[in-house]
Parts: structure tokens; sequence; C-alpha cells
């Protein structure tokens, strides 16, 4: 995907951040190719992280 289209959703999602209700016009295409750079990214990502102890973990 061209890193330009992808940046151009995504100042169009973040533009309306903050108003609750409104809505931002995608096509079915601009999804689908949000979602497949997202899962590219998440693919390259570990799936464990090497932490030190101690740790606190609060949920």
């Amino acid at each position: 995907m061209d890193q330009s289209v992808l940046d151009d959703i995504i100042n169009r999602l973040l533009e309306v951040r903050g108003r609750p209700g409104k809505q931002v016009q995608l096509s079915e295409a601009e999804i689908r190719q949000l979602c497949v750079s997202s899962r590219d990214i998440f693919l390259q990502q570990p799936n464990l992280l090497e932490l030190q102890a101690p740790i606190k973990i609060c949920a």
C-alpha cells in the first residue's frame, strides 16, 4: 500500500477524535488496506517481551 494513502486514512480518522458520534466515510477497499497493513505490522512484532524482574502488573 502506498504510504500516502495510509497516512490519509489515518489523518481522516484522527480528525474526528474527541467528537463522539462523528463518522468517517471509508470505502471497503480502504478498510481492507488498513487491516492488511495493520496485520503486517503486528506480525513483525515479537510474540514475547523479555522483562527484568521484579515486575508489578496492575489491572
